[in-house]
């Protein structure tokens, strides 16, 4: 009986697998048909990195989050920086980017972006960072010091915070079973959870319109993606303990932009430890924004990217506070 009831249970786990496998692949093939490829591939570290290049003048390089693509930096700031090249990668495993061996480590997410930089003869940037991105452009600027002139951080994820990553993350982590589940659960249940999170993200701002669509973020929903995902952010914390250590050893003008409100990175962690470690770091906070500053404030952001790129003048603080921006230093 024992035995009997055994098999049962693998045979409806096994319907549950293939079900789910099944449902993902044709979930998978929806997705990337209503947000295909949109950039170029350089070859680097043995994989394809997907690139899109905007514009014409000073190097920038932008640098997106976790669980999100290069659409979500075009998207909010492409239009305020004309007279910019702009270099939006996809990080490696994320959008269309392969994932070279070890990538959850930030210093291989550096080299990836530095990769890239080399592959087109870039020389110098304005390196700017979202979120997850933030940790990778300060480990660029640290290993790679010679391609990065200055740094704008978005919300920046940048020290060890406690309890590490969600339990969703560690599952699909997970060897084994972490690939299981990343091809049975986030195609069946994430796309009706995506709403909720992305205005978590946004809190206390309302939703940008048509966000989702804009960004292509139903992108991290594919197995292989949301892997990767789950695997940076398994040792997100960690990898930033380490890395926080090396801070003082930039000396390249930084500047820091969060939103007062934001409850996915904590500005007490985050934002005020840049400032206590980075002693030339400039830091503001935007009122009513939360993990998104630069859709709160995009003229903003762009006039500070603007400023090291070209050299046109760092907004004073009078104009910064008359732009509804709080001055920490």
């Amino acid at each position: 009986m024992v035995k009997k009831m055994s098999i049962g249970i693998f045979v409806v786990l096994g319907l549950v697998i293939v079900t789910g496998g099944a449902f993902s692949l044709y979930s998978k093939s929806k997705i990337e048909a209503n947000w295909p490829k949109n950039g170029q591939s350089v070859s680097v570290m043995g994989v394809e990195a997907n690139v899109v290049e905007q514009g014409n003048g000073p190097d920038v390089l932008m640098v997106h989050g976790a669980s999100s693509n290069q659409r979500e930096m075009i998207a909010s700031l492409g239009d305020r920086l004309e007279g910019m090249h702009l270099i939006a990668p996809d990080r490696a495993g994320m959008g269309y980017s392969g994932r070279p061996e070890g990538a959850e480590r930030l210093a291989v997410q550096a080299e990836f972006m530095a990769a890239i930089l080399d592959a087109k003869g870039v020389k110098s940037v304005v390196a700017v960072g979202h979120s997850w991105g933030s940790a990778v452009v300060l480990r660029l600027a640290l290993d790679r010091p010679d391609l990065v002139k200055s740094v704008v951080l978005i919300a920046p994820a940048s020290h060890k915070w406690p309890g590490g990553t969600s339990k969703i993350n560690r599952v699909a982590a997970t060897p084994i079973i972490g690939d299981i589940f990343s091809w049975t659960v986030p195609s069946v249940f994430g796309p009706n959870m995506m709403p909720a999170g992305i205005a978590e993200g946004f809190h206390p701002q309302r939703v940008a319109p048509n966000y989702r669509q804009l960004v292509g973020l139903d992108l991290v929903l594919r197995p292989k993606t949301f892997r990767s995902n789950a695997r940076d952010l398994r040792i997100g914390a960690e990898e930033l303990a380490e890395q926080s250590k090396r801070y003082g050893e930039l000396k390249i003008p930084i500047t820091v932009v969060a939103g007062q409100g934001d409850k996915i990175v904590y500005n007490t962690i985050h934002a005020a430890g840049l400032v206590r470690d980075i002693g030339q770091a400039r830091s503001f906070t935007v009122p009513n924004a939360g993990h998104m500053p630069h859709w709160a404030k995009p003229d903003f952001v762009a006039s500070v990217i603007r400023a090291y790129a070209v050299g046109g003048g760092y907004p004073t603080n009078e104009v910064i506070v008359a732009g509804g921006v709080n001055v920490v230093r």
